[in-house]
């Protein structure tokens, strides 16, 4: 089964496996930008594939997206 994420929290508070969609309304606009230029998509649902100590490895579409934990904490998602 997959689970799914809490509404509003941060893309470092959920497990492996669930999706999330990127919470546009709680980033301010150099977070979003950051976001984008990595691949991010704000239409597209995302995936944590690996968890480690210091970061995680998030699935887009078909790419995958290394991030640290502080840029992790920062991005706030919601449940799809």
């Amino acid at each position: 089964t997959i689970q799914t994420a809490k509404v509003s929290s941060s893309l470092a508070e959920i497990s492996i496996g669930q999706q999330a969609m990127l919470c546009k309304n709680t980033m301010d606009r150099r977070l979003e930008k950051k976001l984008l230029a990595l691949g991010f998509s704000m239409l597209m649902p995302l995936r944590v594939t690996q968890k480690r100590t210091g970061g995680l490895v998030v699935g887009v579409g078909n790419a995958r997206i290394a991030l640290n934990q502080t840029l992790a904490q920062q991005i706030m998602i919601e449940a799809v």
